[in-house]
């Protein structure tokens, strides 16, 4: 099998976006990455729209992959209406202080999720 590197070219052209739930509640985090590559595994070149200017979900495409990189993200937490402002101090300094998001599922949330896009031209090489 072949490895071929999937990367954006642009800055701040890859985008994940995380959704979580709990009690009929949905918050999301969007951190937009300055830039992200993904390793995939194919034994011929991959047919994938490198002029993409919807974003390509990188999760979904058909080849098996691996997120190589992403680098220098700023995230935002979108929160439903009905938390109050103390709770969400509360959840943003247990995840500031975690450094992970993961910190979510010790409170009750459950990831329902997970989207990683890249937005704009992308470069498709051979990684040797």
């Amino acid at each position: 099998m072949t490895t071929w590197r999937l990367s954006t070219t642009e800055k701040t052209s890859a985008i994940e976006i995380e959704t979580w739930t709990k009690d009929n509640l949905t918050l999301t985090l969007e951190t937009v990455w300055d830039s992200g590559s993904a390793l995939i595994e194919s034994a011929e070149k991959p047919n994938i729209d490198l002029t993409n200017d919807d974003g390509i979900d990188v999760y979904v495409i058909e080849y098996p992959l691996e997120i190589e990189e992403l680098s220098e993200g700023e995230t935002q937490i979108i929160y439903p209406d009905e938390i109050s402002i103390a709770e969400e101090n509360r959840l943003n300094d247990l995840i500031e202080a975690s450094d992970d998001t993961d910190v979510l599922e010790a409170e009750g949330w459950e990831l329902e999720d997970h989207e990683l896009y890249f937005h704009g031209v992308l470069r498709l090489e051979l990684d040797n």
